[in-house]
């Protein structure tokens, strides 16, 4: 009995000795772990602080890639738009380039057409086409215009003021009576009177051409007073320039 109470105590001396040993030991390993969490704390604080650092530089760069990003964009913009105006414009003279040619074509083809008429002109321009034939006739041995004579010529410069190309040709005659140089006279006698009407109407002179060819050239038998009577005229032939 005496032997058990002694083993108690040292017992409970034993627990209490390993008991302090103990706490001191977890508070030491307490103590180095809580080194260690410090530094481990303090590491990531540093690496967090680097990383803010970082992603605030990223950030900064990403702001200024985005400003110049905009602004390309805002000159890349400007510049489409420069070069749609320019294509506009570009179209626009490509289409006023294009009326131009067809003016131009036009012309040509005009040019073309005169020119061939001014070589067919020129061609024909010994060339008369006959028109209109008007006689006027005069009693024995006279040259003045009667009443009929001057409504006939009317006629004649009316056709005359209205085709400016026209022009006349007057031919004077007479019968067979009297000798040959005086009805020579007495025919040129005749084709004036006409002449100097026309010209007194407003015909131009440069469109009249006369002459007197005497008896010659008879249109009815002179042994009749009816054909010397047809004989005593003047031919006014009305010519227009040939194509």
């Amino acid at each position: 009995m005496t032997h058990r109470f002694l083993v108690v105590p040292l017992v409970g001396v034993t627990l209490l000795t390993v008991g302090c040993a103990t706490k001191k030991f977890v508070r030491e390993e307490l103590g180095k772990s809580e080194v260690k969490v410090g530094q481990e704390v303090g590491r990531l604080e540093g690496d967090l602080g680097r990383e803010k650092t970082r992603l605030s530089e990223v950030a900064a760069r990403t702001t200024e890639a985005r400003s110049v990003a905009d602004e390309a964009t805002k000159r890349a913009d400007k510049a489409t738009g420069k070069a749609d105006e320019a294509t506009a414009r570009a179209g626009q003279a490509l289409t006023k380039a294009d009326e131009a040619a067809g003016v131009a074509g036009q012309a040509l083809a005009k040019a073309d057409q005169t020119d061939s008429r001014l070589t067919r002109l020129w061609a024909n321009r010994h060339k008369r086409n006959l028109g209109e034939t008007v006689l006027v006739v005069f009693g024995f041995d006279k040259w003045q215009l009667d009443d009929r004579a001057q409504t006939s010529l009317l006629d004649v410069v009316k056709q005359l003021e209205q085709n400016p190309t026209l022009v006349v040709d007057l031919e004077g005659y007479t019968d067979n009576v009297g000798p040959g140089p005086y009805n020579v006279q007495l025919s040129q006698r005749r084709a004036e009177a006409v002449r100097r009407f026309l010209a007194e109407k407003g015909v131009e002179l440069t469109r009249i051409q006369s002459i007197g060819l005497g008896d010659i050239r008879p249109v009815a038998d002179n042994t009749t007073r009816q054909g010397r009577d047809q004989n005593r005229r003047v031919v006014l032939k009305l010519f227009a320039p040939a194509d």
